[in-house]
């Protein structure tokens, strides 16, 4: 696997197997009726040519996992980082006994893989499939389906059974395809400050305290969902002080799965927040984590435990304000 020295340095056609992403599939005749209840986007309105961001929350409106929501066929699979998939999938599993849904983890039967670039795409449409032209659209075919990401960059999510898949990497590797480790599809969501929640954070923060609310991940109107009355409460009445920044360093550093970062007060530096995603790239590491939602560019942080190098956050390329409308 090839890792570029920083991001500015992607090749134009890639190709990145994320293996540390699992699949849940939701089935059965209630799987719309019992999903509404437990997320946080409205399934009931979800085409099947639309991909959604999403979070599901235990009923004090902490999130289990963030996951991407799509149709494929008659279920609705549910993308979700590998070490919190247990979690939500036992969650949905002790309420699902009262619905009639089949919940199962497909990991082992479909793969993901994040691509970009016109050879890719060419080789997709010759396999009879048009890829999405718009953010966060889905195109279902025979095999899985095809998501385009709502990233600066044109990068696509490929979920489609692993044989597929197979022959998707096997065609890069005969072609002038830079095959990257999973890492640069890490630095690319955190460049576009796209969270996701690992194991580590599990059951530890409100959607909006990660910007779910600014990657339309959640519905406000509705209805009731597993954590709504605190989801609401917290934009309704403006009690979230928290929200996800994006940093970059121009050196590549060692980031645990525990790391906080600090700020800097005068002369001494105090906790600023905890990283939830992060990147290390030959000469370069990417970090988002979740700190105070009034944080300015003039701010100075640096790793907890470290001295250098310091930083300040990147541009968010969305808002976070909420109209409350």
């Amino acid at each position: 696997m090839n890792l570029p020295a920083r991001l500015s340095e992607l090749s134009e056609d890639f190709i990145i197997p994320l293996s540390h992403y699992g699949l849940l599939t939701v089935g059965g005749e209630d799987r719309i009726k019992y999903l509404q209840g437990q997320l946080t986007i409205d399934i009931n309105a979800l085409s099947e040519t639309q991909a959604r961001h999403s979070a599901h929350c235990d009923f004090k409106g902490k999130t289990w996992s963030l996951q991407i929501v799509t149709r494929f066929q008659d279920e609705i699979l549910l993308s979700i980082e590998k070490s919190a998939l247990a979690m939500t999938h036992a969650q949905l599993n002790k309420y699902g006994v009262f619905s009639k849904v089949n919940i199962e983890d497909a990991s082992d039967q479909y793969s993901q893989v994040a691509v970009g670039g016109h050879k890719v795409l060419n080789w997709l449409k010759e396999q009879g499939l048009t890829p999405p032209e718009s953010s966060m659209q889905a195109q279902s075919f025979d095999h899985g389906v095809v998501i385009k990401l709502d990233y600066a960059q044109e990068v696509f999510l490929v979920i489609a059974e692993q044989s597929f898949c197979q022959q998707l990497v096997e065609f890069s590797n005969t072609t002038p395809i830079t095959q990257y480790s999973h890492e640069v599809f890490e630095a690319l969501s955190v460049q576009n400050a796209v969270p996701h929640v690992t194991a580590d954070h599990s059951n530890e923060y409100v959607p909006q305290m990660m910007n779910v609310q600014a990657l339309a991940g959640i519905d406000f109107s509705k209805g009731c969902y597993m954590g709504q009355e605190v989801v609401a409460r917290t934009r309704y009445l403006g009690r979230n002080k928290r929200a996800a920044f994006a940093f970059k360093t121009q050196t590549a550093l060692t980031v645990s799965t525990d790391a906080v970062i600090e700020k800097q007060l005068g002369e001494n530096w105090r906790r600023g927040g905890a990283v939830i995603r992060h990147a290390v790239l030959g000469n370069e590491t990417w970090l988002l984590a979740v700190i105070n939602n009034d944080t300015t560019s003039d701010d100075v942080f640096r790793l907890a435990k470290t001295e250098q190098p310091t930083f300040s956050i990147e541009p968010l390329p969305y808002s976070i304000e909420d109209s409350k409308k």
